[in-house]
């Protein structure tokens, strides 16, 4: 449970990012943090960054389980070229895993690929 600062905080700034994106509008997939865009150089906002509450309330993008469009299945084989079609830089593999991980998968975020991130992925670029 969210103690009552850190909900006042997580309002707050959807209220702010719902004004901006208002102003300027973005694909929810184009809300990203610092970590998406620079996978080896920054890590903020990290992985206890509440991805998913903001993906609810309309800033973002949270993937749900959807009936898949096509049948581009994510295997280790072809990761890496999905999570750089889906705009991650993977110079540093490691680190765009991560940078992934962290917003996605907030409780795994070991760098490594597993089952869960390529179901993830999969979701994320079959429903784009």
């Amino acid at each position: 449970n969210k103690t009552s600062i850190e909900e006042e905080n997580v309002n707050s700034l959807i209220k702010i990012a719902k004004e901006i994106l208002e102003c300027h509008p973005v694909p929810p997939r184009n809300v990203v943090g610092h970590s998406d865009i620079a996978p080896t150089r920054k890590k903020d906002p990290g992985e206890l960054f509440d991805w998913h509450t903001l993906g609810k309330k309309g800033v973002g993008y949270w993937p749900e389980r959807h009936k898949l469009k096509s049948e581009y299945k994510i295997t280790e084989f072809n990761f890496e070229k999905a999570l750089e079609n889906y705009g991650y830089d993977i110079t540093d593999s490691s680190a765009a895993i991560t940078a992934f991980q962290r917003h996605f998968l907030p409780s795994n975020c070991g760098g490594q690929p597993d089952q869960k991130l390529f179901d993830k992925l999969e979701i994320l670029t079959n429903n784009l």
